[in-house]
């Protein structure tokens, strides 16, 4: 259980980057998204 616990603490800098590029790809897909969902929902009467 220790060895666990020391290498999750060993990788938690590793677990932020893989965050960090979670959240920039999600965040990124908005954005390449957005104008097209909302010229879309401009364009419908």
């Amino acid at each position: 259980m220790t060895a666990i616990l020391i290498s999750l603490l060993r990788n938690v800098d590793t677990f932020e980057h893989i965050r960090s590029a979670i959240c920039a790809a999600r965040e990124y897909e908005r954005e390449r998204l957005g104008p097209m969902d909302a010229g879309v929902a401009a364009s419908v009467p």
